[in-house]
């Protein structure tokens, strides 16, 4: 880097290059604010694409749940229709311990199951989508931070350079 000084003064003066400098550390700047902003706009498309996700679970877990229940009717069907070929009268102990025991016990819990995963597929999505939404805005940040020290950078050099009108210890020539 100590040879750029001389070389700028000898190509055109340090007063156009350290403009030209600073310049085209601006445009750095604007382009490291712009991919924060695109970063972000990438995280923010994958959080909406992971709630649509957990959405899209929790319907699947609640279809598996009206299946169940479809099941579980047709199985009562069952036991009540065949009730009567076993000469067993719809209120006797042995037909409600089969509703109970074999279908609706197993039936409750496997629906109580498909309800979690429904519950937990829209509540993991949310974090996901949070997670994701945060890491946006750090990227977001990333860029602002790097805009910033590039122009602060070009400052410096360009006080470091020298600056029309300006001695390097900011005092003005006379």
């Amino acid at each position: 880097m100590a040879f750029v000084a001389p070389a700028l003064t000898a190509i055109g003066g340090s007063t156009a290059m350290t403009a030209v400098s600073v310049g085209l550390s601006a445009m750095s700047a604007l382009g490291q604010l712009s991919a924060g902003e695109k970063a972000k706009e990438a995280y923010d498309q994958r959080a909406r694409n992971e709630e649509l996700r957990g959405r899209v679970e929790a319907v699947n877990a609640k279809k598996k749940g009206v299946e169940v229940l479809k099941r579980t009717n047709a199985s009562l069907a069952s036991i009540i229709a065949g009730a009567g070929r076993q000469g067993l009268t719809l209120r006797s102990g042995t037909v409600r311990d089969r509703e109970v025991f074999l279908v609706g016990r197993p039936a409750s819990e496997d629906f109580s199951d498909t309800a979690f995963n429904a519950s937990m597929a829209l509540m993991t999505a949310d974090m996901r989508a949070s997670d994701l939404r945060g890491a946006g805005e750090q990227a977001r940040m990333q860029g602002q931070i790097g805009a910033f020290s590039t122009l602060a950078g070009a400052f410096t050099n360009a006080m470091t350079i020298g600056s029309p009108g300006l001695t390097q210890s900011g005092n003005l020539r006379l």
